[in-house]
This record gives C-alpha cells, sequence and structure tokens, in this order.
C-alpha cells in the first residue's frame, strides 16, 4: 500500500519516439550520459501535470504522455491521449489542444486527464524541484494566511514546468515564519509534531552533526541557526547548506499545504517528489549522505532524482539506478539490481555516466608513461615519472608504491 508512480510513459515527444520508464516505490536515480535525457523524464511529468507549458516540447504524430499512479494499491493512468495538443508551425508554438484522458490497459482501473482528478477525489500533485536552490534574502513582514489544499494542488500542478526550469522554488522562509508562531496553538497539534520531528532531525542534514542547529525566530522575523557554536541567519548559511534546507523545507511545506488534515504528518506521509540535480552545491560528503537523510526524515515518500555525481550513485541501493542508454530515441527501462558502492569514482564515471576522456587525466597520462619506462627498463625515466606522480597521487597510492618497487628492483640488477 502506498502512493507512488509505478511508470512513466511518453510517445512522439521531445527526443523521444517512444519512453518507458519503471519505478520503483522509493529511491530512484536516473544517471547516464550527459543528454540522455533525464531532465526530459522530469519534463514529461511536469506536462502531465501542465499541458498548458506544451509548447516546452515538439511534438510527432498521436503524441500521448502518462504516468501510472499507485493509489494505496490501485493502480490509476493519469495523462494525455492522442490529440490533447494543437501543433504549431513554428518551434515552441505547440499548444494544448483539449482534454482527452489516456488509453486504458488491463492491468490498470482507471484512466485521467489531470483535470479529472479534483473531481474523482484523487490526490495526485507530485512535488518537481529544479537544479536552483539559492535561497535569496526576503523580508518577511509577518505570517501569512496559507492557501486551502485544493488550491495548493492546482498550484504546485501549475508551478511544475517553471520548477524544471529553475524558475520557482516554495517560499521556504515564509514557511517557518508561519510555523514557528503557530506551533503553540492548540489546534496546530500536527503541526508541531511535524516541527519537532524537523528540528530534531537537522543534525542528520549536516556532516558537522550536531555542530549545526536551529535555534530561534526573534521579532524580527529572521531564522537563526547555529552551526559550529556561530548564530547565521538562514541567508548567511553556505550554498551547501541552502541547497539540503532549501530541500528539506520545501518538501515540508508541500506535505502541509497539498494533503488534508488527517495525512500531514512527515513520518506517514506518502506520494512523489522529483528533484533535478540533487547534487547541485553539494560538496562529496553532502553528496555521500543526502540519500540517508531524505530516507531517515521523509519515510514513506517516494523520490526520483536526476544526478551526475559519482557519489551519489555509490550511495544508492541495489534496485535504485536507472542507467538512461545515450543516444536512442527508444527506451523501455527500469531499475537496475546493480548496486555500485564498491565502485571507484573513475568506475563509475566510465561505466555509468559513459565518460569517455579520462584517460587525458594527468595521472593517466604520466601512468602510461611510466609503464613505458618500466617496459624499457629506462631507470632515469622511471625516476621522472615518480616524481610526477608523487605530486599528484595520494600519498598511499598503492599503484605508485609498486612502481617505485619496480624501480627498486631495477637499482640492484643495475
Amino acid at each position: 500500500m502506498g502512493k507512488y508512480i509505478e511508470c512513466l510513459y511518453a510517445r512522439n515527444i521531445g527526443k523521444y519516439k517512444e519512453a518507458k520508464v519503471k519505478f520503483n516505490e522509493k529511491f530512484n536515480f536516473l544517471v547516464g550520459a550527459n543528454g540522455c535525457g533525464k531532465t526530459t523524464l522530469i519534463k514529461y511529468m511536469a506536462i502531465i501535470l501542465n499541458p498548458g507549458r506544451a509548447n516546452v516540447f515538439r511534438y510527432g504524430d498521436n503524441a500521448t504522455v502518462w504516468a501510472d499512479y499507485n493509489d494505496d494499491g490501485k493502480s490509476i493512468r493519469v495523462g494525455l491521449g492522442e490529440g490533447w495538443v494543437r501543433e504549431g508551425s513554428d518551434y515552441r508554438k505547440a499548444s494544448h489542444n483539449m482534454w482527452v484522458a489516456p488509453q486504458m490497459d488491463d492491468n490498470i482501473s482507471a484512466t485521467y486527464a489531470v483535470s479529472d482528478l479534483e473531481e474523482k477525489g484523487i490526490n495526485f500533485a507530485p512535488l518537481i524541484l529544479g537544479a536552483y536552490r539559492r535561497i535569496e534574502y526576503q523580508e518577511i513582514e509577518g505570517m501569512k494566511k496559507e492557501a486551502l489544499p485544493i488550491q495548493k494542488r492546482n498550484y504546485y500542478r501549475e508551478q511544475s514546468i517553471s520548477s524544471v526550469e529553475g524558475g520557482y522554488l516554495p517560499n521556504v522562509k515564509q514557511w517557518m515564519i508561519n510555523r514557528y508562531f503557530e506551533i503553540e496553538k492548540e489546534w496546530a497539534y500536527k503541526y508541531r509534531e511535524n516541527w519537532d520531528w524537523i528540528i530534531d532531525n537537522l543534525s542528520a542534514v549536516s556532516p558537522f552533526g550536531k555542530d549545526f542547529s536551529f535555534k530561534e525566530i526573534k521579532k524580527d522575523l529572521e531564522p537563526i541557526f547555529m552551526l559550529k557554536g556561530k548564530e547565521c541567519y538562514l541567508e548567511e548559511l553556505s550554498a551547501g547548506f541552502q541547497a539540503v534546507l532549501s530541500l528539506i523545507f520545501a518538501i515540508v511545506e508541500w506535505i502541509e499545504s497539498v494533503n488534508d488534515e488527517e495525512n500531514l504528518s512527515i513520518q506517514r506521509a506518502a506520494g512523489t517528489v522529483f528533484i533535478d540535480e540533487l547534487d547541485v552545491h553539494l560538496h562529496p560528503e553532502w553528496q555521500l549522505i543526502i540519500r540517508g537523510m531524505l530516507d531517515k526524515i521523509f519515510p514513506k515518500l517516494q523520490f526520483i532524482i536526476t544526478t551526475h555525481s559519482p557519489h551519489l550513485i555509490a550511495s544508492a541501493y541495489a534496485g535504485e539506478i536507472i542507467k538512461i542508454p545515450s543516444g536512442e530515441n527508444v527506451i523501455d527501462i527500469a531499475p537496475s539490481n546493480k548496486c555500485y558502492s564498491g565502485w571507484s569514482t573513475d568506475e563509475i564515471l566510465e561505466d555509468v555516466m559513459e565518460v569517455k576522456n579520462l584517460e587525458n587525466k594527468k595521472y593517466n597520462i604520466v601512468l602510461k608513461k611510466a609503464m613505458e619506462h618500466i617496459m624499457n627498463k629506462d631507470i632515469k625515466g622511471i625516476q621522472r615519472s615518480i616524481e610526477e606522480l608523487d605530486l599528484i597521487v595520494h600519498p598511499n597510492n598503492t599503484i605508485v608504491n609498486e612502481i617505485k618497487i619496480k624501480l627498486a628492483e631495477l637499482l640492484l640488477e643495475d
């Protein structure tokens, strides 16, 4: 039981003649070579949610796009069937033609256009977060009235393309101020439960552990944090902290705004969060822990994440990596059973991300030359190579140590 996206499908839209991607109900990392179509897949989801922004793609004949959604054990299909888009003669001139539900399959209980959902009582408003995650300073004048869940669901669907393209980020500072001054009210006990859960888990978001915490909000309405014993305002935090906190607070704001009262709890909230380029602004140490952090804070959510980071890929569990083949316009892919936790960064870059020019790295060039000197028993050449390698490798590099042993053997022979 749960609420998560099982499959995403598109035909004759953008770069793909046909694309089908299956997801598991927890973490899904979309990876592959640069330009393989990771962000395109998220845009397909955004078009399902807001067909009014059809002009972000070019369309072929019989274009259709849909997502299969598991709604507490019942699979429904939400999307747009053939004829939904009016094609324009010029690039980026396509427009929404009419609401058309997608085709039916045997394993699907019902099909809907997104315009049908509220009438049917279906809460389907995934959160889409683009790569822009900087918290710009803004002065908050006070608490702000919050919209009703149905209004917020429509709002998130309308903002889906803007989110992918980096032009929209929820107002996390306003959310913090609202909650800080509401949680002592008797009617706000569920908000207080969520606030306590987040504040208690802030140490999990930082590589510094308990050296990071929330302190207070004073009458100037500026949230204050403690970092390594020093006070910091929200906007003074590093780009890494801002990226992580904007993600967490944006997810909490989404949970609390699109759900009815009985489904407000962070620990029990279900649904799907798309994050484009999760690794943006994050130090490698953060990239290694952020999957576990999101899992701990949001234990029931589904995440669909794009990334270029070998550290994030190494942190994924078996069954969480979805590799997108490059150079193909027809794909049918699903999570792999592979786990890359024991792979080196270079191995992941070559095999998963399809980086082809690692041989041009200075280390590889010097190492190749050192091997040639060893084959030729060129002692002076080996010595020069060792001097160069010592400047660019870790002191405990095993290959360089083996070269030094080989040099010693040649010196003894000589």
